[in-house]
């Protein structure tokens, strides 16, 4: 019995055996745009958090792969501990060159003298970039940490002293990584570009992601290195205001360091919900269970739709079937499961919980959760017209209905029903709710017993 999904699987002789959300086709768009980009270039991947960014990247550079371009990875977030982003971006392109066994006598002993140039080039060593200058180092070959640490701090005198050392280091650098990345190219004998992933900008403290974009622009503005950026923007604007302050604006300071962005196309709900049912095996609850076809088919409809209605990210939607899987463990084959009212709670608990709170309270009412999809973007609407709309407010009924208390929310509906007055389609849907509120009641002696709502209440605190 599966809780969590374990990432998803992707082949290297096939990248989109797994696609569970139709990406092919925006990855392959993707590809004719690399192949006609000479570099240097920033492509930004803008997502918002939990929609399968990670993993769309992933697939994609499994796919460039497979088209003999030089593809590395990495994962920022992991890495914001550093104290210069640059220190890193050559650690992840040396450990790829070794994994790969890329490494050549030529490529090594450029890439060492990129790496020491770098030690001064970082801003943990600014004050080294003056002593370098001023000791005559910059036309030597031969840079090593200890004449580095040896050389004095007071060589510095002024900021101008300091402005020119580092722009020297950093004009040096710039020429070094060209001719490591040209070596590599030739060691490697494919295409003509190497892609750079940056996965998780937007998770990176503030004033690294900064760093980490400027060293980019500054000194990785390599010919034919692409970088491709995964972020969500509106929290990587965020970031800035916390930096620069409210008043930034921040798409026009992201503009200097990406040259284009693309929006990952919004997955299809149907098709991701259907991922899941296969993926925690649902099936194998459903198949001997007496009702197991209807709840079957009423869980994943439903699911879908106020998933969708209340636009919840793949991870919220994951997370929420983690919880139904767990309502399915705790309930015996001869117990009726309930599906309609678990997935509107477990949604409702996730994006909602102070309504979720009041329902399930003494006080609580069918009102004050449909009150809240009502006010959501097509919330009406949904609710009058569509079948799990009267669904829905059915089971939310049932689950208040006491035999023995008057309910004004069923009587309400047993009013409109015999209204002559009151538009058809009206009376019809309050008598559709008035049946399957009196059909659960009838069912299961007059109301949701107390063991249904302790479980709902039970599989919703897991976070």
């Amino acid at each position: 019995m599966n809780f969590k999904l374990s990432p998803i699987e992707i082949p290297d002789e096939d990248p989109f055996k797994n696609d569970a959300l139709n990406r092919k086709a925006a990855i392959h768009t993707l590809t004719s745009l690399i192949g006609n980009l000479n570099g240097p270039f920033v492509l930004a991947i803008d997502s918002p958090w939990g929609t399968g960014k990670t993993t769309f990247i992933q697939m994609w550079q499994a796919h460039l792969k497979l088209n003999e371009y030089i593809c590395i990875y990495f994962n920022s977030w992991e890495s914001d501990f550093a104290s210069d982003p640059l220190i890193v971006f050559l650690g992840e392109i040396e450990n790829f060159v070794k994994a790969s066994g890329l490494s050549t006598t030529e490529f090594n002993e450029v890439f060492e003298k990129t790496k020491k140039i770098a030690t001064g080039v970082a801003k943990r060593a600014l004050p080294v970039a003056g002593k370098i200058l001023t000791a005559g180092l910059l036309e030597m070959d031969d840079f090593s940490e200890k004449a580095l640490s040896e050389l004095s701090s007071d060589l510095v005198k002024d900021a101008i002293d300091e402005y020119q050392a580092l722009n020297h280091l950093n004009k040096k650098f710039h020429v070094s990584l060209t001719t490591a990345v040209e070596k590599l190219k030739a060691s490697k004998g494919s295409k003509d570009k190497i892609i750079i992933f940056v996965d998780e900008i937007d998770r990176c403290r503030p004033t690294y992601a900064i760093e980490l974009l400027e060293r980019i622009k500054h000194l990785f503005n390599v010919p034919n290195v692409i970088f491709v950026l995964s972020l969500d923007k509106d929290q990587l604007n965020t970031s800035l205001s916390v930096v620069y302050g409210q008043e930034i604006n921040a798409d026009e300071y992201l503009r200097r360091f990406i040259d284009l962005e693309f929006s990952l196309p919004k997955a299809n709900a149907a098709q991701f919900t259907r991922h899941l049912y296969r993926k925690f095996d649902f099936l194998s609850f459903f198949l001997n269970r007496q009702d197991g076809q209807h709840e079957e088919k009423d869980l994943v409809e439903l699911f879908t739709e106020l998933s969708d209605l209340f636009d919840l990210s793949l991870r919220a939607r994951e997370q929420c079937f983690t919880r139904i899987r767990i309502g399915m463990m705790t309930t015996p084959s001869d117990y009726y499961f309930y599906p309609v009212l678990i997935v509107i709670l477990v949604i409702l608990k996730a994006v909602r919980p102070s309504i979720y709170q009041k329902f399930i309270s003494s006080a609580g009412t069918a009102s004050d959760v449909l009150n809240c999809i009502r006010g959501l973007p097509n919330g009406e609407n949904y609710l009058f017209q569509e079948h799990s709309g009267a669904l829905i407010e059915s089971y939310l009924i049932a689950a208040k209905c006491d035999p023995r208390v008057a309910n004004a929310e069923l009587e309400h509906h047993q009013q409109i029903y015999v209204d002559q007055a009151i538009d058809f389609k009206i009376r019809q849907r309050s008598q559709k709710i008035c049946n399957v509120v009196n059909s659960i009641n009838q069912k299961h002696s007059g109301k949701l017993d107390r063991y249904v709502i302790d479980k709902i209440d039970l599989i919703t605190q897991f976070n």
